[in-house]
């Protein structure tokens, strides 16, 4: 038997619990010497880990045979006597233990257990004035560990616990006692016990008082002797302050436990009248049920553990053309297309449980092919015991063939949009270029103002359309990556995206700022078309919402497995509520000096999806007034 329990044992009935034994067992273990606890019979209860070394012995026999190593009582020892608290202790009894002096103090205890207890303290000495000091010290600890049981045996009484306090704060005074002559009081969920001082103490300790992790007061004590509270003082203290812990703790769980009585109690006459309601309500559900089955327009099919139909309403006969006498007993195999896929579907369900919208094929009496919906689940009895099938289906022949021909409808519309959109930007990239020679060679300044306007209106639409051209393969899955390695990214990507602004921004590269660093000649995996798209986009808004002379910046950062890029403006910026809005389709941002450039909404949308189909993710930080900052990531690989 393992000490704790030796300990649980005797102390069952009057002394303390578990949590209250665990708290003297941590106590017992931080004395300094070796201690034991010994019952009426002299069996030793317990003894520290310390006194254990020291005898080389464990819990459960006799004390003179364990501390002792002797066949009777020692003979400095009145144990009768200790115990019937005729004699109440022994202090300063030298005796040899392998060789060596050691004192041995003892107090009895009563109260404590059934009968009392004695304690033992063994200490090894060197000479006589070691061993008074040492007894003293035997006396002053003795006296607080007596106090520490006696604390717990009244906190696990059956008293309310305002009186229980009182006893404690007792003890607790009655264990400093001396020349300390300290004031003892507790506080506890806003509760005083005792009575704290009028005036200010030289010394004041205040221990918490914890319950399931939680602090709920105070253990206090205060004095004015000098030189104040020892150690074993404050760790007597601490003690006593868990064993109030625990006792708040036991009073919790005695709430709870009594609410949740009245909570079952309440369950239970509700789960009464309950069970009375549905016994008068069963008759009534069983002929509901079968309403359900009569009249539902949906096919429902029972069957049992051999796949034989055991139920087959009106709805079903309404979609196969079966009366429910000539399906009563066959396979329901029998009106499936494929009949295997109907046993794939069972074991499927025995696994899983069921099936929803399972969409499959029937045939009628007169061979018609039915596409129909089914739910499909086990039957169970109340005691879950699985009987067969049952199956919820619906026609959905019809809907299906409105689905395909609106599917049919939007890939032609797709097509024409794309058709669309893709001559216009033709037609425009043909406007744009005659503009262009036009310009070149016109002297007069109106009509090269006039020429100028409609390129640039032509610019737009044809950036437009390419635009809504690359949202549509977004959109419809047309939208490839092409990936190959980019050796030089600035090359490849960067400075064709730059050359194809030039004309649009016939100044922008001496707006480009090398601050950020630039994009060397890395090397990555990606589609560079697309991201020329990206950096086009990003240096196109930038030159395009840039104050006047504003600075465009950008660079990259190597993390590791992935690139993070940067294209930064000076400019308005996007105020903090719309930074996550701009990457949506359509969305532009709501001030005067965004509203006054055109554009699509669509650019900032592309990038995004373009991005992420690269496994990377985009976001903008900004500084409204001052300046937007882009970034996007790229994985290397």
């Amino acid at each position: 038997m393992s000490q704790k329990r030796s300990l649980s044992a005797f102390f069952s009935g009057q002394g303390p619990r578990r949590g209250s034994l665990d708290t003297l067992v941590s106590f017992l273990e931080g004395f300094p010497d070796g201690v034991a606890i010994v019952s009426p019979d002299a069996h030793v209860v317990h003894m520290n880990s310390l006194l254990r070394h020291m005898v080389d012995g464990a819990s459960g026999g006799a004390c003179y045979e364990v501390l002792a190593g002797l066949d009777d009582y020692c003979p400095f020892c009145p144990f009768q006597q200790l115990i019937s608290g005729t004699v109440p202790s022994v202090l300063g009894a030298i005796r040899l233990k392998a060789g060596a002096r050691h004192t041995v103090d003892l107090r009895s205890i009563s109260g404590v257990g059934d009968g009392g207890v004695i304690l033992e303290i063994v200490r090894p000495v060197k000479d006589r004035e070691q061993a008074s000091e040492t007894s003293i010290l035997s006396a002053h600890l003795m006296k607080k560990l007596e106090g520490l049981l006696l604390i717990s045996r009244d906190l696990m009484g059956k008293a309310p616990f305002e009186d229980k306090m009182q006893d404690v704060i007792g003890h607790v005074a009655a264990s400093l006692n001396g020349p300390l002559k300290a004031v003892i009081w507790a506080e506890i969920d806003n509760r005083i016990f005792g009575d704290p001082p009028k005036d200010s103490p030289a010394h004041l300790v205040a221990k918490p008082i914890k319950a399931e992790g939680k602090e709920r007061g105070s253990l206090h004590a205060a004095t004015h002797a000098d030189p104040g509270f020892h150690v074993e003082d404050e760790c007597f203290l601490e003690e006593t302050a868990e064993l109030i812990g625990r006792q708040c703790e036991k009073y919790d769980l005695e709430a709870r436990l009594k609410l949740s009585e009245e909570k079952h109690k309440k369950l239970a006459r509700n789960l009464a009248k309950e069970m009375w309601d549905r016994t008068e309500a069963l008759a009534k559900d069983t002929a509901y049920l079968e309403g359900i089955l009569r009249c539902s327009e949906d096919m429902i099919v029972t069957t049992d553990l051999e796949s034989r139909i055991v139920e087959f309403n009106p709805g079903a006969e309404r979609l196969l053309g079966y009366t429910a006498e000539e399906m009563q007993g066959r396979k329901i195999t029998d009106v499936w297309v494929d009949a295997d896929e109907r046993d794939d579907l069972l074991q499927q369900i025995i696994v899983s449980g069921g099936i929803k919208n399972y969409q499959t094929t029937l045939q009628t009496k007169s061979g018609e092919i039915r596409e129909i919906s089914l739910t499909l689940s086990l039957l169970k009895d109340e005691e879950g015991k699985v009987l067969g099938t049952v199956g919820v289906s619906k026609d959905i022949g019809a809907e299906l063939a409105f689905r395909r021909e609106l599917e049919n409808l939007n890939k032609n519309y797709r097509e024409t949009i794309h058709f669309i959109n893709h001559e216009t930007k033709n037609s425009l990239i043909v406007i744009s270029g005659f503009v262009r020679r036009l310009l070149e060679s016109e002297a007069d300044a109106a009509r090269r103002e006039q020429l100028k306007i409609v390129y640039h209106h032509a610019q737009f639409l044809e950036a437009m359309s390419r635009d809504f051209l690359v949202m549509a393969e977004l959109e419809h899955g047309e939208f490839q990556v092409r990936k190959r390695t980019i050796n030089n990214i600035y090359e490849e990507v960067v400075l064709p995206a730059m050359i194809g602004l030039k004309e649009r921004y016939p100044t922008s590269f001496e707006s480009y700022d090398e601050s950020m660093g630039g994009v060397g000649a890395i090397q990555l995996e990606g589609d560079p078309a697309l991201l020329e798209t990206v950096y086009r986009n990003l240096f196109g808004n930038a030159l395009k919402y840039r104050r006047p002379n504003g600075r465009v910046a950008y660079g990259v950062v190597d993390r590791g497995d992935h690139y993070l890029f940067n294209v930064w403006n000076e400019g308005p910026g996007v105020p903090q509520d719309q930074v996550l809005a701009i990457f949506e389709k359509f969305y532009r941002v709501r001030n005067e000096l965004t509203q006054e450039k055109r554009g699509t909404g669509l650019g900032l949308y592309n990038i995004r999806k373009i991005i992420e189909a690269h496994g990377g993710t985009i976001w903008c930080e900004s500084n409204p007034g001052l300046w937007i900052n882009f970034l996007f990531t790229i994985p290397k690989r």
